[in-house]
């Protein structure tokens, strides 16, 4: 991307390893920097890095944000005593998995989004070259419910369906690994919608043993096996995309990640729902992605240009996030945004301009609050480093980032309604629509 009026917002985590950021030079997983390994460079988990290459790695990344850190002031994180802190533990992590989750929680430390570390093993996994696919169960979509993890929805016709598993089933284990708890739940919701999403993966043609509470609070085992592969994040080349109509005059798009294809999908869709009364754009557990999406969203909903976001570099460089007008051809019907805890980035600078500018109305529960802007450095172990390269704000200047988009109408998921087959949240949403307050484009 070489837009410099616009900015690319990546998802959560290591979302793309190719795309380049508002113009930054991007790194691949083949590229080399200065004193960095060869171009093929690969530690497996529990392989042992020579210790000369973990005090350069270590050193690398702690120099990195101390130069590059959109925060000259580490949000009042002391960085020298912290390297001194950690320097230790560089002849400690001797092993891959050790030594780069050693940076991963030196990184953490900053309390920011977009700070991760990929270990060469988890990369090679990420441009899946690995031999083996993690694979997870077919058309089970998890959510939190009334403080727990709870089936979302179910696909009949799969394995999980036939097997009796159904919305609204609590679950409590996957196999060996307990379900996050209520108090994990609280502190960090994403995490731990997360952490239940990757318990229930596994190897190829293995079963998945899962323990629930279902819907009349029996206990029960079930066996389900694991037919489809696990996706840790959205592809960005390929968005998943729904649209469909509520009601006859209301329209409803969901879409996992706002991926390098999803304009054609959203240009096709308006073309169906140009004469609705209003639309529901559920943007619930979609951790971001890149920016053609938000730009095409943003100017069809609005008749006249106007601001996405404000990105404000270390040295205090200003770039303004605009969006076009639609015109003459703008959508007029009212809007309902939703979100969650696990709606980020992308998703969070649409929501918040559109909630700012009066377009929407945000409905759900406050999303992730992780909406930096990111680049990518490949590591000398063969691993990479992402770090925040600069701020993000609202047209207002509002933060965003380790905050939220805070809804207008908190709404939270009822089981009663998914046992019911019905979402509480979309249904809210379609009554403001027809009830609420016209919003201006």
């Amino acid at each position: 991307m070489k837009n410099k009026a616009a900015a690319t917002v990546l998802g959560l985590f290591f979302v793309c390893l190719l795309a380049s950021p508002h113009g930054q030079t991007q790194a691949t997983a083949g590229a080399q920097a200065p004193g960095t390994a060869k171009p093929g460079i690969s530690f497996k988990e529990n392989e042992e890095i020579p210790g000369e290459l973990r005090q350069k790695t270590f050193l690398f990344v702690w120099e990195k944000i101390r130069d590059d850190y959109y925060d000259s002031t580490f949000g009042g994180v002391d960085w020298n005593r912290l390297k001194d802190r950690y320097a230790p533990r560089v002849a400690e992590t001797k092993t891959s998995g050790e030594f780069h989750a050693m940076l991963g929680k030196m990184l953490a430390e900053l309390g920011r989004s977009h700070l991760a570390i990929l270990a060469p093993h988890q990369m090679t996994r990420e441009l899946k070259v690995a031999p083996e696919v993690r694979m997870t169960l077919e058309g089970v979509v998890l959510r939190i419910v009334e403080k727990r993890i709870a089936v979302y929805s179910v696909k009949p016709e799969s394995p999980a369906g036939q097997a009796g598993l159904k919305a609204g089933d609590f679950l409590l284990k996957a196999g060996d690994a307990p379900m996050p708890s209520e108090e994990d739940i609280q502190k960090s919701p994403a995490r731990a919608i997360t952490a239940a999403r990757r318990a229930l993966s596994g190897e190829a043609s293995t079963t998945a043993v899962l323990s629930i509470l279902d819907r009349s609070g029996l206990g029960k085992t079930m066996d389900v096996p694991r037919t489809v592969p696990f996706q840790d994040r959205a592809n960005l080349g390929r968005s998943i995309f729904e649209s469909r109509r509520l009601q006859p005059r209301i329209g409803y798009i969901w879409f996992d990640g706002w991926g390098f294809d999803l304009k054609p999908k959203l240009e096709a869709a308006f073309k169906d729902f140009m004469d609705t009364d209003g639309l529901v754009i559920d943007l619930r557990q979609n951790r971001g992605g890149v920016n053609p999406g938000v730009d095409y969203l943003a100017s069809v909903l609005n008749s006249e240009p106007g601001l996405l976001g404000v990105e404000t570099a270390r040295n205090g460089e200003r770039r303004e996030w605009k969006h076009a007008g639609g015109g003459a051809g703008a959508y007029r019907g009212r809007v309902a945004i939703l979100v969650d805890e696990a709606s980020g980035s992308a998703s969070e600078v649409f929501a918040a301009a559109m909630q700012e500018n009066g377009r929407a109305v945000i409905l759900g529960r406050t999303s992730y609050g992780g909406v930096l802007n990111s680049t990518q450095e490949p590591l000398p172990t063969g691993g990479i480093l992402q770090f925040p390269h600069s701020d993000m704000t609202t047209g207002k200047g509002a933060r965003i980032e380790g905050r939220g988009v805070v809804p207008d109408i908190p709404v939270e998921i009822s089981r009663a309604d998914l046992v019911n087959g019905k979402d509480t949240v979309i249904e809210r949403a379609a009554a403001e629509i027809v009830g609420g307050t016209p919003k201006r484009n």
